[in-house]
């Protein structure tokens, strides 16, 4: 025998329907981790992408890997203590002499950066260059700098769809005729510190994830 079915049956039966997406829809796909060892993307507003990775008990950036010749290679300490640096900044290969190295040694003892927190002291710069000649002869330039390092501003910054805790860090140098300033975003959680300004000019991040 057949029940009918009542109006009343029938509407709850449209309406178990109708809310039958809505209980099985997906769940938003949660953020995926960064972790410096298996290393971590980003990108900047220049369009450079870029790749964070611990390398002993430093931490290479990368800052161009996808404009040619174009070199940006640093390692870092405690986020933003940069203690060499290989730089060419053109996209086609030089010739004559070896890329720049720079390298810096820091006294006192660096921080690492928290809310408030401030560094000064002496940094020694020894910069390094081998010419092309018949006795690969290297061109070494040595000099100190007065430095001040401030943390300041904690916020939370949204990056790729991801919530992060970061801190800003801003660095003055001075010395015989002349001086520069850093800026970088530095994340505590991750240990990382990403140069966002440099002498004025902003090149900040507008992506960032696993590598």
């Amino acid at each position: 025998k057949i029940m009918p079915v009542t109006r009343r049956a029938a509407l709850t039966l449209t309406l178990s329907v109708l809310a039958a997406p809505a209980l099985i829809r997906p769940a938003r796909a949660a953020c995926a981790p960064v972790d410096l060892g298996a290393g971590i993307a980003f990108t900047r507003k220049d369009g450079s992408k870029c790749l964070a990775q611990r390398e002993g008990d430093v931490v290479r950036i990368d800052y161009v890997t996808n404009r040619g010749a174009w070199t940006d290679i640093r390692r870092v300490k405690n986020g933003v203590f940069e203690v060499s640096r290989d730089v060419e900044e053109s996209e086609e290969p030089m010739v004559g002499s070896s890329t720049p190295s720079y390298s810096w040694t820091y006294s006192p003892k660096i921080i690492t950066p928290v809310d408030g927190a401030s560094w000064s002291g002496r940094v020694k710069e020894v910069v390094e260059v081998t010419i092309s000649d018949e006795n690969s002869t290297v061109d070494r330039r040595r000099r100190r700098w007065d430095a001040i390092y401030r943390c300041f501003e904690p916020r939370e910054v949204k990056l790729s769809g991801c919530t992060y805790q970061a801190l800003t860090v801003e660095a003055t140098y001075s010395g015989d005729g002349g001086g520069h300033s850093i800026r970088w975003v530095y994340f505590p959680e991750i240990g990382l510190g990403l140069e966002t300004r440099r002498n004025g000019t902003g090149n900040g991040l507008v992506a960032m994830g696993p590598a």
